[in-house]
């Protein structure tokens, strides 16, 4: 049996050599998981003798781990808005600048005090967006749609854990009959297939569903678009969509065409870079 002091000196450097930049943090968390332990615990337990089951089960997580597995499939948690929820390989992780686009609807809502509305996430994945925002608004009528039908158990799953009223709909956006959709929001796949070769390992790893953009990285912004405008007949007062700084010409160019009279901000995060666009 090892101690916990030399098992976080000893799979530190593990993760450390095979490039995982949170190698510290990382390594917590898989003990913590493994151990069903605090961090706090693993931190300040030194001494704690773990046995030799308890090891080969890590030494498989950290294997895992240093191949390029996301330590929220290992875990099958990720932490969102100070929330759990449950992920697994079949949706996209939900990541700090999606957490922005929850935010400035929050701030939308706010200065609007509409109630009664039917809002709209769009590639729903893991169902974090909706959820989050019916306890910060639960005076909205709630959708999320996924075309599939693994990522919505995933989400039906986390809207079950959270006790959450939320229609989903397995279905594309381009085969929708959804209409009086008064919001719409959406971290869509828009990364350009050419580009999927140079994402880390990590991201790899992640569904590619939910990362191609297509082509030129916008096909389903423009599906969303096209729905909006075909089928929701333009209903929606508010649009908000996660894009990045590689699209912004390609969705800029997309706006203009469908939205020619409506009021289009594009949204720079916290590092910068161009990270939203809203319709208004």
């Amino acid at each position: 049996m090892k101690n916990l002091a030399y098992l976080k000196k000893f799979y530190k450097k593990k993760l450390m050599d095979a490039g995982i930049i949170d190698y510290d943090q990382e390594t917590i968390s898989l003990l913590s998981y493994s151990l069903k332990k605090s961090n706090i615990e693993i931190i300040t337990e030194n001494n704690f003798l773990v046995s030799e089951n308890h090891l080969i089960q890590i030494d498989k997580f950290i294997s895992k781990r240093i191949k390029g597995i996301p330590l929220a499939y290992i875990t099958n948690e990720r932490v969102f808005f100070n929330e759990k929820f449950y992920v697994n390989e079949n949706v996209l992780i939900p990541r700090f600048e999606t957490e922005e686009l929850v935010k400035k609807f929050i701030d939308f809502y706010k200065d609007s005090k509409i109630k009664g509305k039917r809002l709209l996430d769009i590639g729903t994945g893991s169902g974090v967006i909706p959820i989050i925002l019916e306890k910060k608004i639960p005076y909205l009528e709630f959708y999320a749609l996924d075309k599939s039908s693994k990522a919505i158990e995933v989400a039906k799953k986390n809207i079950f854990i959270h006790k959450s009223k939320i229609t989903l709909i397995n279905d594309e956006i381009k085969n929708s009959k959804l209409d009086s959709i008064d919001f719409v929001l959406s971290n869509p796949p828009y990364i350009k297939s050419a580009n999927l070769s140079n994402l880390p390992i990590d991201v790899k790893n992640e569904p590619s569903l939910a990362l191609d953009g297509g082509t030129n990285g916008i096909e389903v912004i423009k599906e969303i678009f096209e729905w909006e405008s075909e089928i929701n007949k333009n209903n929606a007062s508010y649009i908000l969509i996660e894009i990045d700084s590689q699209i912004y010409e390609e969705t800029k160019i997309l706006t203009n065409k469908y939205y020619p009279n409506k009021k289009k901000t594009f949204i720079k995060d916290l590092n910068s870079n161009i990270r939203f666009v809203s319709i208004t």
